[in-house]
């Protein structure tokens, strides 16, 4: 048997099997632990991107309620239920008051999907902060969609300007890097990944275009 060109393969066979059990075996083990992690992940992000807004209406330190999580978790943070979307939101609540609105938004980008997160004032109409939280870009190219110089651009920035209109959301444009705006809608996009960039743009507009009408309907 072990002279025979079979023996090899079985044996190959017999351990690829082994540790894909293994493995899947682990993964089995680990997947609670893994997916209270992302939860973790992903509730800190929600209450990072209110937590300035959360503070103006406490009277408290941004830092200190990030600091007292999960319980600022729980004080602030409701759910909101979009119909129709499969989007996960979220509203900042202190007292009795509503003072920021939080939204799962999802796009595509060069090389496959991406997911972010805006924080937004209660009239829905501007941008309070904004994460990009899941993305399959280039490294060093369009993933950098995640450093700060880029989202900073649209913090407190005015996103629906037409509520009327067919296409709610103000007209933005991008520019080189190394240039400076010279206009208020003028942005500046990621280097070599003119593509990618264009993504994070038109994934807002669309998703704002969706969620305002939405959390309208919800209102009236």
């Amino acid at each position: 048997m072990k002279d025979s060109f079979l023996f090899p393969i079985i044996f190959m066979l017999i351990m690829v099997i082994l540790f894909v059990g293994i493995l899947a075996i682990m993964y089995r083990v680990s997947e609670p632990k893994i997916e209270a992690y992302k939860l973790d992940s992903f509730q800190r992000q929600v209450l990072a991107l209110m937590a300035g807004k959360i503070a103006e209406a406490t009277a408290m330190d941004a830092a200190q309620i990030m600091a007292d999580y999960p319980s600022s978790f729980e004080t602030y943070i409701l759910p909101v239920e979009l119909h129709d979307m499969d989007r996960q939101a979220f509203q900042a609540v202190v007292g009795d008051s509503v003072v920021a609105y939080c939204f799962e938004i999802k796009g595509k980008g060069l090389w496959g999907s991406m997911k972010g997160l805006i924080s937004t004032t209660t009239d829905l109409k501007t941008i309070v902060d904004f994460a990009i939280v899941d993305q399959m870009e280039t490294p060093g190219l369009g993933a950098r969609i995640e450093e700060d110089w880029f989202l900073s651009q649209f913090r407190n920035r005015l996103f629906v300007q037409a509520p009327d209109a067919d296409d709610v959301t103000k007209d933005y444009e991008f520019i080189s890097e190394t240039q400076e705006p010279e206009t208020s809608n003028q942005l500046k996009r990621v280097t070599g990944a003119t593509i990618t960039s264009d993504s994070v743009l038109r994934m807002l507009r669309a998703e704002f275009n969706l969620i305002y009408r939405q959390m309208q309907g919800l209102k009236s």
